[in-house]
């Protein structure tokens, strides 16, 4: 599933990341790397969408969002 369909207060798992190489390094740096949890802290509406990642808070737009998949 898409990290942009998880809901509020959700702990998912990354999967995967597509995009071209620049998006996935981009995420990657954020932290954003397969196999690492993450928290869904906001996603409301089509403002970007606040993350726990790491122990580190990340905001991301929708069009990232959809590039990264989680269980």
């Amino acid at each position: 599933m898409g990290l942009n369909e998880v809901l509020d207060g959700s702990k998912v798992v990354i999967t995967r990341i597509d995009g071209g190489r620049n998006a996935r390094k981009k995420l990657m740096d954020l932290g954003m790397i397969p196999g690492v949890p993450i928290t869904i802290i906001r996603r409301a509406g089509i403002n970007p969408m606040l993350l726990s990642v790491m122990g580190r808070q990340v905001v991301l737009g929708r069009g990232m969002a959809e590039k990264v998949f989680v269980r």
